[in-house]
């Protein structure tokens, strides 16, 4: 479904198997039960975030350095993960294998899994490690945006390869990296936008809190 049809009118439109149908497609991952009217603002919200995305994007690509005339290799045939950070919520990981590498573990018979570890490490201590969590992975995928629930810290992706009855691998690890704090300074309490009072009553906060907490992995 193309995304701009994704406005609140048309939304409300549809059935709410629909709802949850183009949140499937989107990677929006909707609690069971959840009213209707949330999944909309769900739905509203991520269109909202892509399109600013689109135009930070476009901006970028307006100003970057012209593209040489022969293009990129797809793989540069190397274990390795790189973290970017796309916004002080978000960050970008892309990753990739060595051929030979990907091959012996994709093809042991115990072959499990593919998954990214997102660790979060003080800011007062870069080697204290204060929490974790696993981004199950495809195979094929090579790239992946994950939402911080952390932004005062410091954090590092690492890649993993599960085998089944074996201790889990870790193939490549990112380096640690750190949001800055005048990025998350810029919306004080007492500068952020008043929600009404129907939506505190509502409990919709809390709502988004739980749901980030119980499912962090799946905004990639």
């Amino acid at each position: 479904m193309d995304e701009e049809k994704l406005t609140k009118t048309h939304l409300e439109s549809l059935s709410t198997h629909d709802l949850l149908e183009i949140a499937d497609d989107y990677g929006v991952d909707i609690p069971a039960g959840l009213n209707r009217r949330f999944i909309i603002g769900e739905l509203l919200e991520m269109a909202e975030d892509n399109a600013r995305y689109a135009v930070k994007t476009a901006a970028l690509a307006d100003s970057a350095m012209p593209i040489p005339e022969e293009s990129l290799p797809e793989s540069y045939n190397e274990t390795r993960i790189t973290v970017l950070l796309r916004d002080p919520g978000w960050i970008y990981i892309y990753w990739d294998f060595h051929t030979s590498k990907f091959n012996t573990l994709f093809d042991n018979p115990n072959f499990d899994s593919f998954f990214l570890r997102v660790n979060t490490f003080s800011r007062e201590d870069s080697s204290q490690l204060l929490d974790f969590f696993d981004v199950e992975v495809g195979a094929t995928d090579r790239k992946w945006y994950v939402r911080l629930s952390d932004k005062k810290n410091y954090y590092r992706v690492d890649l993993f390869c599960r085998i089944k009855q074996e201790k889990d691998r870790i193939l490549a690890a990112s380096s640690v990296h750190g949001v800055r704090l005048e990025n998350t300074l810029g919306t004080p309490e007492n500068t952020r936008k008043r929600k009404s009072p129907i939506l505190e009553l509502s409990g919709i906060s809390e709502l988004r809190k739980t749901h980030l907490r119980n499912h962090r992995q799946s905004f990639g």
